[in-house]
This record gives structure tokens, sequence and C-alpha cells, in this order.
């Protein structure tokens, strides 16, 4: 990854993104929550929530205010993109992550549209049987967030002296297993969004080890409780091996793993506890982390000077 003319960190725009990312997590926390007790059609319309920005009864009853808050802190997370975007016209000098301000902002637009074709092409707004329509756009909408603040990840480490400072010793096998870690884990969290949309999750209150990957069940989903299971476990491994590649320092590697380990624990517990919501949010915010850290760090080894 060519990034110059080089250029010493601008702490504001470090600043800046650290903080929208810090914002972000409050954002996906909020989706996730919203999806987790099925709030998402709170409310029919879009972007306003019953045409008000302060619709009556979203501070006393919990869907309505999952569906408003996520909807208020998305729209706070958009203006922050569109400063990161401008900010980044303005002061960045480095091609490579002036576009990747833009392509941030791209996704960010492309959040809300998705957001908004969900709920209004709902088949509690236009009729019918089935909902293939929303769940496509809900999948969409659950993935392109993990890509948005992954982006938004690599902006933000793009001006921290750890970027500045790499050394740039990565080997073929570090790039390579670095991006099929990436590929693989972005896979999962696909199958993790069609199992959520789709609420085709299969609990287990007691699992085995052989019913944590092959669940019990029949169908489209069992197939993609084992393919998300799986998937997982497979994705595990990969991390580790990038993690532990080449001769990264302790700090850049230790994060990977102690995310990868609570986001093994947290899915362990999703399938267990069908009745907590919000271990299955918490669930898809350490998936994000995760998968934004490895982002980040796979940028990292391929910073070109």
């Amino acid at each position: 990854m060519k990034d110059t003319p080089a250029s010493h960190p601008n702490p504001f725009l470090k600043w800046l993104c650290l903080g929208a990312l810090a914002w972000a997590v409050l954002v996906l926390q909020a989706g996730g929550f919203t999806t987790s007790i099925q709030a998402g059609m709170a409310f029919l319309d879009w972007p306003l929530s019953n045409g008000s920005l302060n619709p009556p009864g979203w501070l006393t009853e919990i869907d309505k205010f999952a569906e408003h808050s996520h909807r208020l802190a998305a729209f706070v997370l958009g203006l922050f993109c569109l400063v990161i975007a401008l900010a980044h016209c303005i002061w960045e000098k480095r091609p490579l992550i002036r576009k990747a301000a833009y392509l941030l902002l791209g996704l960010i637009l492309l959040q809300g549209m998705l957001g908004g074709l969900r709920v209004l092409l709902d088949k509690l707004n236009i009729g019918g049987d089935e909902n293939l329509k929303a769940v496509c756009f809900a999948i969409g909408h659950a993935v392109n967030a993990q890509l948005t603040i992954a982006v938004l990840a690599v902006v933000a480490m793009s001006h921290t002296k750890l970027w500045q400072n790499n050394p740039n010793h990565s080997t073929r096998f570090e790039l390579i297993s670095g991006r099929i870690a990436l590929g693989v884990l972005l896979s999962v969290i696909l199958m993790g969004a069609v199992m959520r949309q789709n609420h085709f999750t299969l609990w287990a209150t007691q699992p085995t080890a052989y019913e944590l990957f092959i669940p019990n069940g029949a169908g489209l989903p069992q197939v993609i409780n084992v393919f998300h299971r799986g998937g997982a476990l497979i994705a595990g491994i990969l991390v580790i091996v990038f993690a532990l590649s080449g001769q990264r320092p302790a700090y850049r590697w230790i994060p990977l793993l102690v995310l990868l380990i609570l986001q093994i624990t947290l899915g362990i517990l999703s399938i267990q506890l069908p009745l907590n919501p919000h271990v299955r949010t918490v669930h898809l915010v350490i998936g994000a982390a995760l998968f934004s850290t490895l982002c980040a760090q796979v940028a990292l080894t391929h910073r070109r000077n």
C-alpha cells in the first residue's frame, strides 16, 4: 500500500477518526440490539420515525427506543464521516488515505440507503406474505456496517505513529495469510448476518462439542448455522496464523488474540442463551472489533513508504 508523499501524523485527523470510531461502536450496538429484539420495524416510515425526530413513546417503549436511538446515532455518524472526508480533502497529502476517507463517506451514505430500503420495502409497507426484499437489504445493511467501521479503523490507523514508523518487513506469507483471514472472516460475518436477519439461529442450552458446529435442525437454517460456526472455527485459526506470522511485536498481535477469544466465548454463550439479546449484541460488536482490527493490521503489513 503505497501512500506517498509521507507526512507526520496529524493529531486533529487522528482524534477525529478515533472519536468517530468510538461513536460507530455505539451505533453498531444500538443496531445490533434492535435486531436482537426484532424491533427493526418499530416505525414504518423512514428517515423520520412516525413523521418526527421525537416520536411519542420512544423514551418509554424498548422497541421504539432501540430503533429510534439507532437512527439518531447513525445520523451523527454520517456527519462524522462527512467531516472526515472534508478534513482529509483539505489536509491529507497521501492519495490513498484521502481516497479511503472518500470511500468511508460513500459507505456511510450507502448504509443509510440500505437501512431505509430495509424499512420501506418491508412487507408491512408493501404487503405480501414473503419479506425477501427487506431481508436482503437488512443483510446488506449489516455487512456494510462492518465494512464501514473497518475502513474507518484503517483511516484512523494511518494517522498513528505505529503506521508512520512501520518498519515494513512483511513477508509474503504474512501478506497472503492476512488477506485469506480477512476473506474468510468476512464470509463468516455474511453468514452471521443471514442468520440474524432470517432468525435462523439454532439454540442449544447445553450443547455438546459436536452440536456447537453441527446443530440440531434441518434445511436452510441448519446449513447457514453450520457455515457460520464452521467458518468461524476456520477464520479463528487463520487469524491466529496471521497474528503469529512474521516478527510482529506483542502489542500488535495480542489484541487480535484477545478479541478472538472473547468472540468465541460470546458465540458459545449466544447459542446457550436464546432469551438474552445483550449477549448476541455484544457478540456482534466484538466481531466488528475483531474484523476492523484485522483490517487495520493487514493494511499495516501492506504499507509502503
